[in-house]
């Protein structure tokens, strides 16, 4: 099982914000007004104790951004925040979601016991902190959905019974980088939290078209989602 990470909160606690793509950042690096502080290899932005990293698509790219933000700055907390794909019809586009637990949808070990996606001697699944969820819930009671991630992108039914039925899990939502954060935060000993919003829904619209619909409209509403939570710990 993941581990549970001790912390508490500090006024001057270093935050950082994990974005894959700068779009999904841009309103909140607006809002906040950050300088750049770093261009290779990842986009860096920084304004007093938060830190806006931008890692770029897919799991390796989740998985290097992580430790090269934590190796230069040591953050004590970490929010990934983005858009992600729904699979079920129990939810809407924009909806502001909080993931519970994250797997991985591309990984296969079953033949040596492990889980289907389950990375051997790692954990079967990560969770999002629960001290973090909690401050959160505080803002508004969000809804929790499993994440499934991978370097495949999740856009038809095909995908999905390969790649997610597998997983024993009910599975929600897709993205293809949460689970390489948590799985990073898991081997630095670092709470993580992600936010995500739904920014199309699998059985209503091609994939594809309504992403590029909602990218704007997702990014501002996530931007103030994140600008309310830093305010709760007296950051900005």
């Amino acid at each position: 099982m993941p581990i549970i990470i001790e912390w508490k909160v500090t006024n001057n606690m270093n935050l950082c914000i994990l974005f894959a793509m700068i779009d999904e950042a841009q309103p909140l690096i607006y809002k906040l007004n950050p300088s750049l502080i770093i261009e290779k290899p990842f986009l860096v932005f920084k304004k007093n104790n938060i830190i806006i990293a931008i890692s770029g698509i897919g799991i390796s790219n989740a998985s290097s951004c992580f430790t090269y933000i934590d190796g230069k700055f040591n953050p004590e907390i970490y929010i990934n925040a983005g858009l992600a794909g729904c699979i079920s019809d129990e939810n809407n586009v924009l909806d502001v979601v909080l993931v519970d637990k994250a797997f991985y949808s591309s990984a296969n070990t079953t033949g040596f016991g492990y889980e289907y996606g389950q990375i051997p001697k790692m954990p079967a699944f990560y969770t999002s902190d629960q001290s973090l969820s909690k401050k959160i819930s505080q803002i508004k009671n969000f809804k929790k959905l499993n994440i499934a991630t991978s370097d495949i992108f999740i856009n038809n039914s095909e995908a999905v019974n390969t790649l997610i039925k597998p997983i024993k899990t009910k599975i929600e939502i897709v993205d293809m980088e949460c689970c390489a954060f948590f799985q990073s935060a898991y081997l630095f000993n670092k709470p993580i939290l992600a936010i995500k919003i739904i920014s199309d829904v699998l059985t209503k619209k091609s994939n594809e078209n309504q992403f590029n619909e909602i990218l704007n409209k997702a990014s501002n509403k996530i931007s103030e989602v994140i600008y309310a939570f830093l305010k709760s710990f007296n950051v900005v």
